[in-house]
C-alpha cells in the first residue's frame, strides 16, 4: 500500500538565495545607500569531493526550463545541499500551456515533450512516435552529459506533461533491466516524483503493453497534486499504478501548480527524501557545509 506520512521529518537545509549588503560609506556621507545584490552559488559536490547526485527536472507541456526553475524554487531552497537540479528543455516548440499567460509571457517560447495533446481519461496507454522519442532522448542525454554524466542522475521530478514522462522513463528502464540478460539499462534512475501528472504514462515506445505497468511498483515514487487540480482524478490513477510500500503521496492547497506554501513545499521535500532513502540513498553533506 502507498503511504501518506503526516509531517514526516527528514533533515533538509534551507539557505537564502540572495545576500544583500548596504554600502556604509554612502550612508555615512549622507548619500542614499545603494544595495549590492549577490547571487549565492549552489553546491555541486559533497564534502568528500564527489558530485552531488543529480535530479532530472522535466517541465510541463507548453512551458520551458526557465519557467520550471522558477516554479521549483522552494524545492531547490530545501534540497540543494543534497542534490543537483538539472532542468531540461523539451524539444517541440508549441503554444503556451495552462497557467503560462500572462505571468510567464516574457519567458516565451514554450515547449512540449510530445506533440499529441492527450485528454485525461481517453485511454490507458499513450504510445509515442519514434521520431519524438529520439528527440526527447537527445534533449535529456545532452543535459545529462553536460552535467556529470548519465550515471550521476539518480532521480526525476516532473510536472504536468513532464510528470507523465517520469513513469515513461522509469518504465523503459525497468523493461530494459528485465529483458537484457545482464539486467542492464543505460539509465540509472532510482526514484521518481510526479506533480500534477495524470495517468497514463507517456510511453517511450511505439507500442505499449499495459501489463508492464506493474514494473513501476519496483521504483520508489512520490505523487503530489493540488486538491482543486482539474486533473486530480488522473493523478490518483497514476499513483495507483505505482502503488507499493515505497509509494508516497500528498495533496496541497490549490490547483494545477506546484505547492505555493513554504510548509507544503517542505512536506514535499520530506517525501522526496523518503523516496531517496527507500531507493538506498544516504544523507549527504555538501562541500560548503561546516559543523
Amino acid at each position: 500500500m502507498y503511504r501518506t506520512p503526516t509531517r514526516v521529518k527528514f533533515t533538509t537545509i534551507r539557505s537564502p538565495r540572495i545576500l544583500q549588503r548596504g554600502t556604509k560609506s554612502a550612508a555615512a556621507a549622507g548619500k542614499p545607500a545603494t544595495t549590492t545584490t549577490m547571487a549565492a552559488t549552489r553546491p555541486t559536490h559533497s564534502h568528500t569531493g564527489t558530485p552531488l547526485p543529480a535530479i532530472l527536472m522535466l517541465h510541463g507541456g507548453g512551458s520551458n526550463s526557465t519557467v520550471f526553475k522558477i516554479q521549483c524554487r522552494r524545492l531547490i531552497w530545501n534540497l540543494e545541499k543534497q542534490f543537483r537540479f538539472v532542468f531540461v528543455q523539451a524539444p517541440i516548440e508549441g503554444t503556451p500551456g495552462f497557467g503560462m499567460l500572462p505571468v510567464f509571457a516574457s519567458c516565451a517560447p514554450f515547449y512540449r515533450w510530445v506533440s499529441r495533446k492527450f485528454q485525461a481519461g481517453e485511454s490507458d496507454r499513450e504510445a509515442t512516435p519514434r521520431a519524438e522519442v529520439e528527440a526527447v532522448d537527445r534533449a535529456i542525454l545532452r543535459a545529462m552529459e553536460a552535467n556529470g554524466g548519465v550515471d550521476s542522475f539518480k532521480g526525476i521530478i516532473g510536472f504536468s506533461q513532464g510528470a507523465r514522462l517520469v513513469p515513461g522513463l522509469l518504465l523503459r528502464q525497468k523493461i530494459q533491466e528485465r529483458d537484457n540478460p545482464d539486467h542492464h539499462s543505460p539509465w540509472k534512475f532510482r526514484f521518481g516524483v510526479m506533480i500534477g501528472g495524470p495517468f497514463p504514462p507517456i510511453s517511450l515506445a511505439e507500442a505499449v503493453d499495459v501489463a508492464d505497468y506493474d514494473l513501476l511498483k519496483q521504483v520508489p515514487t512520490v505523487h503530489a497534486w493540488g486538491r482543486d487540480d482539474h486533473v486530480k482524478p488522473g493523478c490518483v490513477e497514476l499513483m495507483k499504478a505505482c502503488e507499493s510500500d515505497h509509494c508516497f503521496q500528498m495533496d496541497f492547497d490549490g490547483g494545477h501548480h506546484l505547492p505555493l506554501k513554504d510548509v507544503e513545499a517542505k512536506d514535499l521535500c520530506d517525501l522526496i527524501m523518503a523516496a531517496w532513502y527507500a531507493a538506498g540513498g544516504t544523507y549527504g553533506i555538501s562541500a560548503d557545509e561546516t559543523y
